[in-house]
């Protein structure tokens, strides 16, 4: 990747003036992208990545105080019940979420795995050596 700093998406033109959104997602890409220069792992596809990341953390972060107001099963007007289509994002965005952190190795299980491919080599041991022969 060149040294050239990455460009921010344009998220007020993207979210149409929502402030709360805007201000979200720039947040969200710019420490993810900081993290990524810092890692060594900043490449245009992980900037794509990094863009629909912070998307869908804004939408997340939007969505969530409005969902929690309310039940995650609602009461039709036919004495049924259905599920709160509010919920029902919440649960997808994080599942979007939780893909989105791994393919950048920002999530803790990517960030343990990545971990544990770096610790020293194993101590050689008689099997070992049998093995080699």
């Amino acid at each position: 990747m060149s040294t050239k700093k990455p460009r921010c998406p344009r998220y007020a033109d993207i979210f149409r003036g929502n402030g709360e959104k805007e201000a979200v997602a720039k947040r969200v890409w710019q420490e993810t992208v900081e993290w990524l220069a810092q890692s060594s792992l900043l490449t245009s596809r992980r900037l794509e990545v990094a863009d629909r990341y912070a998307r869908s953390y804004a939408e997340y972060e939007y969505l969530y105080p409005k969902a929690s107001e309310e039940d995650p099963v609602k009461d039709g007007p036919n004495g049924g019940q259905f599920v709160n289509l509010n919920w029902s994002m919440l649960e997808k965005l994080n599942d979007r979420l939780l893909k989105f952190e791994d393919a950048l190795l920002i999530s803790p299980k990517a960030s343990q795995d990545r971990v544990a491919d770096s610790g020293p080599p194993a101590k050689k041991t008689k099997a070992d050596a049998y093995l080699d022969d």
